[in-house]
């Protein structure tokens, strides 16, 4: 019965820990130097814009697509240079250009 106990903290605590660092929790300790509400929404629709290039780099899971796999790795070089959304812009594109031309 003792180690239950001593199991407890250990759970709570890391649940706790993991809640701590959520960008909410983060900018709350942070509130002088947060992000402003305008930033939050534009970092939400780069997030978004990366499920949308995932989504769209990895339609078929079960047969290979050439398209698809050439898109896929290249969304990895130019997100080095341009934000999410504009690398699903150009990827979209490139995508409808490639299989109207096949």
């Amino acid at each position: 019965m003792r180690n239950y106990f001593s199991i407890l903290p250990l759970l709570f605590s890391t649940a706790v820990i993991a809640n701590d660092n959520s960008y909410e929790n983060i900018a709350e300790r942070n509130a002088k130097v947060a992000l402003t509400q305008q930033q939050v929404s534009t970092a939400k629709m780069q997030g978004e814009c990366l499920v949308g290039l995932k989504e769209l780099n990895y339609k078929k899971k079960h047969e290979f697509d050439a398209i698809a796999e050439w898109t896929s790795f290249r969304s990895s070089s130019l997100l080095e240079q341009f934000s999410p959304c504009q690398v699903l812009i150009i990827m979209e594109v490139a995508q409808r250009k490639l299989k109207a031309n096949k």
